[in-house]
């Protein structure tokens, strides 16, 4: 009987035992499947099916007539395979394929700079744009190399490559500061899966408009990371096509004609602000910066004593020199310093009051006799030096910083410097010297090519509304309101601007050959200054110290359409190495040989 008795208690026991475990078993299942159930059908999603990206072809960059001036270009990369492995996995991935691939330490650089930079994907191209040889080593091997595929993509391409280089820019890798940029302004959801951004002009600029909206794949995916059937899809909203102002025939013309040769040249219309011409050069090709530059090239390019890299026209900063003589003659007319009536005789120099200090003439033994519409003709510097300290420094200033000289023109694309106008308001004791300084361009003066353009056009242009320089046709940017100047001194100053291309003029030289009556200011600015006793010699004077040569023009005289400027750095004369080049450029223009003239 107590044999009987212990085992019924001993059975009892354990029954109650394993209901116990049984009872906890019940319970942790219910949370699992009802309870944490969505959690957990989450977790085992997330381990089998993965949201790709499905990115958007980048909107295309069409000149003014639809031709292509940036496009998407199908090309093959080569991918790693990054799911669930290591960081020493992948290493050995790298280093197997490099015995039967030709992966340069740059293209391994690259590879790993984008897996460690935080944008996270299943897999990371290791070679772009492979060649067809390189396709038939990989497919040759690919049995070995099962941790990398063939991915079909479409790579951007510039056709007119160095033609357009500082205006289109190019687009390039994600970075960091990239990713800091998306992150800031709330476009990770734009940018899911992308893996490059425009980094430079239009591409930059018109960035969020052109990279478009990607869509995205649920895919099923194995072990491996590899998809075996797809789930669902959301397609992706294409770039917008962006179309410029530019005339491709006028820019190839222009880049043309500045061969050789370290300048810029701008052309616009007066009217609407639309910009014709931005040729810039020495110049680059973008292709080689759209899957990242290797080291050698951009070490030529950076270090390059011509600053290929430089955008001229927006960020090349130059003394303005004699092109700046219309816009202080102007000053002098509104504020009724002098008239047409006033006159002085030129003996060659200038002597300031109370001073030794003389400011030589460009001409040798002076102009004689000049008035206002002479000396801006013939370019009189003796007379701008005393009617400069008529004006005075402050009145000068105002009326320059009126039409946009120091300040940004606005146009459409990035990163513009503003140049440099003396500020008599922000600096004490400013000296008499300066003025006379400033009052031809020269002193602490700087400004850019497309300044120039603006302020031709602020005077030109008809109406209270001065257009707002731009490179997007389809965009309308916002105009400004102009200051108002008084008809008949702008009547002055287009008189002499016109007499420079005359007889006489400093561009006098197309007199009789000027078909489409091209107006404008010829202007030399020194790059350093000489001394008292010192002669300028072209011949003595290494080229990087010659003085640079500009011209800005505008045509037809009687009824301005367009307006240019041009600037060729150490070019030595404006008349004789910009001017040409825009006479050259406005005839193309009128003759319409180049399909521009009736769009």
């Amino acid at each position: 009987m107590l044999n009987k008795y212990l085992f019924n208690r001993r059975a009892y026991f354990i029954f109650i035992l394993i209901s116990f475990f049984f009872l906890l078993i019940c319970i942790r299942l219910f949370f699992l499947q009802i309870i944490y159930q969505d959690i957990y059908e989450e977790k085992a999603n997330n381990n089998s099916i993965k949201v790709l990206p499905d990115i958007a072809s980048r909107g295309l960059i069409l000149d003014r007539n639809g031709e292509i001036l940036a496009t998407n270009k199908l090309s093959f990369n080569l991918e790693i395979n990054t799911h669930n492995k290591s960081y020493k996995q992948i290493l050995e991935i790298v280093s197997n394929a490099k015995r039967y691939i030709n992966i340069s330490e740059e293209d391994e650089k690259n590879f790993f700079k984008s897996y460690s930079q935080g944008i996270k994907r299943l897999s990371y191209p290791i070679k772009f744009n492979i060649s067809e040889q390189e396709m038939s080593e990989f497919l040759a091997n690919q049995f070995i190399l099962s941790d990398i595929f063939l991915v079909e993509k479409f790579n951007r391409f510039y056709p007119f490559a160095e033609q357009f280089a500082h205006l289109i820019g190019y687009i390039n890798r994600i970075n960091n500061d990239d990713i800091t940029f998306i992150t800031q302004n709330a476009l990770s959801q734009k940018y899911f899966g992308s893996t490059h951004i425009g980094k430079k002009g239009i591409e930059n600029f018109y960035e969020l408009q052109l990279s478009g909206q990607p869509g995205q794949k649920e895919v099923m995916v194995n072990s491996f990371g590899f998809a075996l059937r797809t789930i669902k899809t959301k397609a992706p909203l294409q770039g917008e096509n962006i179309s410029l102002t530019i005339s491709l025939p006028l820019q190839l013309k222009a880049n043309e004609l500045l061969q050789n040769k370290k300048g810029a040249v701008i052309m616009s219309e007066i009217q609407t602000g639309e910009v014709l011409v931005y040729a810039s050069q020495p110049s680059f090709n973008p292709n080689l910066f759209v899957n990242g530059i290797d080291q050698s090239n951009w070490n030529l390019l950076n270090n390059a004593d011509d600053k290929p890299m430089l955008d001229r026209v927006i960020n090349g900063l130059y003394p303005p020199g004699s092109t700046i003589k219309p816009f202080i003659a102007l000053s002098a007319l509104e504020n009724h310093i002098v008239d047409t009536e006033y006159y002085i005789n030129d003996p060659g120099f200038f002597q300031l009051k109370n001073s030794k200090k003389i400011f030589k003439d460009w001409k040798k033994g002076g102009h004689g006799h000049v008035n206002i519409i002479d000396a801006i003709a013939v370019s009189c510097d003796t007379f701008f030096y005393d009617l400069g300290l008529k004006i005075g420094i402050e009145n000068i200033f105002k009326t320059l910083s009126s039409i946009g000289f120091g300040s940004n023109t606005n146009i459409d694309m990035p990163h513009e410097k503003k140049g440099n106008l003396p500020n008599p308001f922000l600096k004490k004791n400013w000296k008499l010297y300066e003025t006379v300084n400033t009052s031809i361009g020269q002193g602490d003066s700087l400004i850019t090519p497309a300044q120039l353009v603006n302020a031709l056009n602020q005077l030109l242009s008809n109406g209270n509304i001065s257009p707002q320089l731009h490179l997007n046709k389809n965009i309308p940017l916002s105009q400004n309101i102009k200051k108002q100047f008084v008809p008949e001194n702008l009547q002055i100053i287009m008189q002499g601007m016109e007499r420079v291309t005359k007889a006489g003029g400093t561009f006098g030289s197309i007199n009789g050959r000027n078909k489409y009556n091209l107006a404008g200011k010829t202007g030399t600015a020194q790059v350093f200054s000489l001394k008292s006793n010192e002669e300028y010699n072209e011949n003595l004077i290494p080229e990087n110290k010659r003085d640079h040569a500009l011209f800005i023009g505008y045509a037809p005289a009687e009824n301005p359409k367009i307006s240019i400027a041009v600037v060729i750095e150490n070019g030595g004369h404006g008349s004789s190495a910009a001017a040409p080049i825009a006479k050259n450029l406005v005839d193309s223009y009128f003759e319409g040989d180049l399909n521009y003239a009736t769009h």
